[in-house]
């Protein structure tokens, strides 16, 4: 399957230069594609987009070796061959499947994760980490877990870019416009926002897995609990027009 550019313009005017160098190879069982070319691809390039921005601020330096965890079959990965043709590129999630895709389609080093925070293992260190649509399934203990897992892959001064659940999450549930989950699990959800700054609860028939709504405040108090971090960037609804975006750089 191939997908179609339909044009670059939709793109952020700093995705669009690499939208010619796109692989646009498509597994055929790719879970977060829903039939639309350009909303896939457009994903892609706000991932991207939030990314450059950190770099930029950071000192615009271009990775040496990259990292998407939780790559899925690449809706991300694609986008950082195209712009990081000369790093070294990994990619790790729990389907064999999209790992093997992501291996052959965009020459990246792969590896099957697991849902075991404390076993997780990488095989290199890196400049730059995206996680993309992880920590909105966990819990607030595991997502800090994650980060400091994620913090100790970093090379000196790499950065850890992540995307979050916020406000424009409660908006959309709370007006019917998007369900996340069932409405029991939804108030549980709301209870912790307003008392911790960070809610969650298990999708029905799964446990520790489910959908996770944080304050901007909350991450902020995560990062500045930790003396080998810096925030480099924070943005509501940077990712897809959806998700929150932080950057958090390693100090040490």
């Amino acid at each position: 399957m191939t997908l179609d550019m339909e044009g670059t313009l939709h793109f952020p005017v700093a995705t669009r230069r690499f939208a010619s160098s796109l692989n646009l190879s498509l597994s055929s069982d790719d879970a977060m594609y829903n039939g639309n070319d350009r909303h896939y691809l457009s994903c892609g390039a706000s991932a991207l987009n939030a990314i450059l921005a950190a770099l930029n601020i950071t000192g615009g330096e271009s990775p040496t070796r990259v990292l998407d965890f939780g790559a899925g079959a690449g809706r991300v990965t694609r986008w950082f061959r195209a712009a990081f043709p000369d790093a070294a590129l990994d990619a790790c999630d729990i389907r064999a499947a999209d790992m093997e895709f992501c291996a052959s389609a965009f020459d990246a080093e792969t590896w099957v994760s697991g849902t075991d925070i404390d076993s997780l293992k990488a095989p290199n260190f890196y400049d730059l980490i995206w996680l993309g649509s992880v920590a909105t399934h966990l819990a607030a203990d595991k997502t800090i877990d994650l980060l400091d897992k994620m913090l100790s892959w970093t090379t000196s001064h790499g950065l850890v870019v992540m995307s979050l659940h916020g406000r424009f999450a409660l908006q959309r549930q709370r007006s019917g416009e998007f369900t996340y989950i069932h409405d029991a699990a939804w108030e549980e959800i709301e209870r912790g926002y307003s008392a911790s700054g960070y809610g969650y609860a298990d999708y029905e028939g799964q446990s520790g897995y489910g959908i996770s709504v944080s304050k901007l405040s909350w991450i902020t108090k995560v990062i500045e609990a930790r003396p080998n971090a810096r925030l480099v960037l924070l943005a509501e609804t940077a990712w897809d027009s959806h998700h929150d975006v932080v950057a958090i750089q390693s100090t040490c």
